[in-house]
C-alpha cells in the first residue's frame, strides 16, 4: 500500500494538466468527440440519476471515485422525481427546492400542488454551479437532463408537471438554464428520459424546453443527445431526432450492439456511442429491476465501445439513486471491469477503430461469429481503417475458435489476448501474416468463471498499460509489454490491479495520453 501511495503522491503535480480542454467538439470525420487541442475525447461514462440530492462532500466523494476509475462523463437528472431515488425532489441532502412557486400561486413545499417551471430557487442552482463546476475542474463531461420525462410520462419523471407549465412557462425554463450555464463548458443537453412517443401536449411541452435551451446565443456547450425509448437511437424520434449532435443508443434489454452499430451507421454521421443498457446489480444479483441485467454486465459496454467507437455510459442500480449504503456498492467487480475497459481504450488509438463490416471496414470476424448482431454470442469487431489495429471481443456466450481475416492489417502483426477481469495480457504470436485468415482459440475461464476475453492484433508494438512510457517490449516470460512494470505505470506483475488501477491511471496515464495525443493530432 505505501508503494501505491507513493505512485499517487508522486504524480500528483501532474493532476493538474489532466482534465480536457472543454468544449467538446465533433471531429472532422463526426466519428467522435475531441477536445479544443483536437484531442480525442472517449464518453467513459457513469450514471449518476441522484446525484443533485447527495450534499456537496458526497458529491465529491463520488466525483473523485468516477474519476479514479477512469471514467470521464457522468449522466444525471438537475431534478429529480423518481420515487426511488433519494429524496425527491430535494437537494444538498434535502436541504433545498429547484422552485420557489407553484401553479396557481403560492410556495411549493415539494410535496402539494405543481411547481411553476419559472420560479427557480437561486439557492438551489447556485448549488447547481459548484456541482458542475467540480465536475470540469476533474476533467468530466455531464450529460444532464434539464428534466427527464420519466417511462411512459408517468412519476419516474416530469412529463406530467412539464404539460401542466405548458410550452411556454418550458421556454423560459430552457433559455434560464441557458442564459445560466453560457460560459459553462462541459454540459451535453439531454433530451427525453424513457419515453420517445408524446402525445400533442407533451411534444408541445419538450419542444417548449428544447427550444428554451437553444435560444440563447454564445453558449459553449451545445451538444445534445436523448434517451428516448428502449430500443432507439437519438436520431430514430420524429419530432426531436434532428436536435441531436451525438447519436445515443438505449436498449434495456440488452440488444445494445444493434443499436450502437445502427447509430453508428446512421447518415448523416453523429459521434456514435452507448448510452443505456443492463446495469450491474440490476439482475438477479442487485435489485432484480432487469432480468436482462445478468452478469457479466460488462459484455454490454464492451459491445457498445466496439459497435459505436464513441464510447459508453454504464450504471448500477444501487448507486445511482444514492440511497443509504451507496457507497459500498462503488467497487463491485463490474465498477472494476469498467475501470479496465477505460484503461484499455486509453491505451489504444480508439478513435481509429471501425466496426466490421460499417464505414467501408471489410467483415473481420469470418468463422466463428453468430448469426446476428444481437445473439449473445456475437462477437464484436472493430478495426482501424490505415490497418494498425484489430480489437474484437469474445463475449461469455461465445465457445470455441474465431478466425479473422488478416487482411485487414497493413503489415505482419502481433496478437494478444487481454483478459477484461485482470487486465493481464497473454502473447499469442508476433509476426502473424497479414494475408488470409488466422484461426483464435481464446484461453478459456478468465478467472471469474466466464470466458469472455478480448482479442488485440497490432503492427506497431502498442504501449498498453501507461501510454507509451513503460518500454517497447516483452518482459522476460514474454506476458506483459513493459521493460519493468513500476510505480504510476498502472501494471502489476503483468496485470491491472483492479482496486487501485483508475488512480494510478489517474495519476500517471491520463496526462501522458492527452499529451501524447495532443502532439499526435497538432497541425
Amino acid at each position: 500500500m505505501a508503494l501505491r501511495l507513493a505512485a499517487l503522491l508522486l504524480f500528483a503535480p501532474l493532476l493538474a494538466s489532466a482534465a480536457p480542454a472543454f468544449p467538446l467538439r465533433a471531429s472532422a470525420d463526426g466519428r467522435y468527440l475531441e477536445d479544443q487541442n483536437g484531442v480525442p475525447f472517449p464518453i467513459l461514462g457513469r450514471t449518476a440519476w441522484f446525484v443533485i440530492s447527495l450534499s456537496a462532500a458526497d458529491q465529491h466523494t463520488f466525483v473523485d471515485d468516477t474519476a479514479a476509475k477512469g471514467y470521464d462523463a457522468i449522466e444525471f437528472h438537475v431534478l429529480d422525481h423518481d420515487p426511488r431515488g433519494n429524496n425527491p425532489p430535494f437537494a444538498n441532502a434535502g436541504a433545498l427546492l429547484p422552485f420557489t412557486g407553484k401553479l396557481g400561486g403560492g410556495a411549493w413545499t415539494g410535496t402539494a400542488g405543481t411547481p411553476d417551471f419559472t420560479t427557480p430557487n437561486e439557492p438551489y442552482w447556485a448549488f447547481v454551479d459548484q456541482f458542475l463546476a467540480y465536475c470540469e475542474s476533474k476533467g468530466v463531461v455531464v450529460l444532464m437532463f434539464p428534466a427527464y420525462v420519466g417511462f411512459g410520462g408517468g412519476n419516474q419523471g416530469w412529463m406530467q408537471e412539464m404539460v401542466a407549465n405548458g410550452s411556454s412557462r418550458l421556454s423560459q425554463y430552457g433559455a434560464f438554464l441557458a442564459a445560466r450555464y453560457q460560459t459553462r463548458k462541459n454540459i451535453v443537453w439531454m433530451m427525453g428520459g424513457d419515453m420517445g412517443s408524446f402525445a400533442a401536449d407533451q411534444q408541445a411541452a419538450e419542444n417548449g424546453l428544447i427550444t428554451g435551451l437553444k435560444s440563447v446565443a454564445g453558449q459553449l456547450s451545445t451538444h445534445f443527445a436523448a434517451e428516448w425509448s428502449s430500443g432507439s437511437i437519438c436520431t430514430d424520434q420524429g419530432a426531436f431526432g434532428s436536435n441531436c449532435t451525438l447519436n445515443s443508443s438505449y436498449s434495456w434489454e440488452g440488444d445494445v450492439s444493434n443499436f450502437t452499430r445502427g447509430a453508428y451507421a446512421h447518415t448523416p454521421v453523429r459521434p456514435a456511442f452507448l448510452l443505456e443498457e443492463p446495469y450491474d446489480e440490476e439482475g438477479p444479483d442487485g435489485n432484480s429491476v432487469n432480468p436482462n441485467a445478468t452478469q457479466p454486465v460488462r459484455r454490454f459496454q464492451w459491445w457498445g465501445v466496439l459497435g459505436g467507437v464513441a464510447g459508453y455510459v454504464s450504471g448500477n442500480g444501487l448507486v445511482w439513486p444514492f440511497n443509504s449504503g451507496w457507497q459500498s456498492h462503488l467497487n463491485t467487480q463490474g465498477a472494476q471491469d469498467m475501470a479496465r475497459l477505460n484503461a484499455f481504450v486509453g491505451s489504444i488509438p480508439w478513435w481509429k477503430l471501425v466496426p466490421s463490416e460499417l464505414g467501408g471496414m471489410k467483415k473481420l470476424v469470418t468463422s466463428g461469429q453468430s448469426a446476428s448482431v444481437s445473439d449473445a454470442n456475437y462477437v464484436a469487431a472493430a478495426a482501424a481503417a490505415d490497418g494498425t489495429l484489430l480489437v474484437a471481443y469474445l463475449p461469455p456466450a461465445h465457445s470455441g475458435t474465431i478466425s479473422v481475416d488478416m487482411t485487414a492489417m497493413s503489415a505482419p502483426s502481433r496478437a494478444r489476448w487481454f483478459n477484461p477481469t485482470s487486465g493481464s495480457f497473454t502473447d499469442i504470436s508476433s509476426g502473424l501474416s497479414n494475408t488470409g485468415a488466422q484461426a483464435f482459440t481464446p484461453p478459456g475461464n478468465n478467472g471469474t468463471g466466464s470466458n469472455d476475453w478480448v482479442l488485440l492484433i497490432d503492427t506497431n508494438a502498442l504501449q498498453i498499460c501507461d501510454g507509451g512510457s513503460c518500454g517497447p517490449g516483452a518482459d522476460a516470460g514474454g506476458s506483459n509489454i513493459v521493460d519493468a512494470p513500476r510505480a504510476g505505470c498502472g501494471c502489476r506483475n503483468t496485470s491491472f490491479d483492479g482496486t487501485v488501477l483508475g488512480a494510478m491511471l489517474l495519476a500517471a496515464f491520463w496526462p501522458r495520453r492527452r499529451a501524447r495525443d495532443a502532439e499526435r493530432h497538432r497541425p
